[in-house]
Parts: structure tokens; C-alpha cells; sequence
């Protein structure tokens, strides 16, 4: 499942960043390898089975504290 992975966000990566090369984006073309990257290091973990904390109770403090703040 490791090497699906691997295998799978290489050719996204190639496919997409071929596209922007060709219309000379490269900031946008920098933007999206921080994204894929940041995508493909948490799909890899996954794949590994590491458990990852839900990011649900740090969203819903931050909308709380927001909302407090408001009020």
C-alpha cells in the first residue's frame, strides 16, 4: 500500500506539474508541491498505519474563542 501511494502521488505530481510548467506558474506550481507534499507525508503515515490525532477539537476551539470574543 506504501509504494500504491508513492506510486499514485508521483504521477498526480508529473501530470500536474507538467501543465503549469508549460504556462510558466511557478509560483503556483511551488504552491501546490507544498500542498501534494503535506497531503502525501499524511497518506503515507496512514498507509503505515500510524494513528493521526483529529484536528476537530483544535477547530472547534478556535471557532469557540473566536465566537467569545465576538459576544
Amino acid at each position: 500500500m506504501f509504494l500504491f501511494v508513492i506510486i499514485a502521488y508521483l504521477i498526480v505530481i508529473i501530470l500536474e506539474t507538467r501543465m503549469l510548467w508549460k504556462q510558466k506558474y511557478k509560483k503556483k506550481i511551488m504552491f501546490y508541491l507544498a500542498m501534494i507534499i503535506f497531503s502525501m507525508i499524511i497518506s503515507i503515515l496512514l498507509s503505515l498505519g500510524v494513528q493521526l490525532p483529529s484536528p476537530s477539537n483544535l477547530i472547534k476551539n478556535i471557532v469557540l474563542s473566536i465566537l467569545s470574543k465576538i459576544n
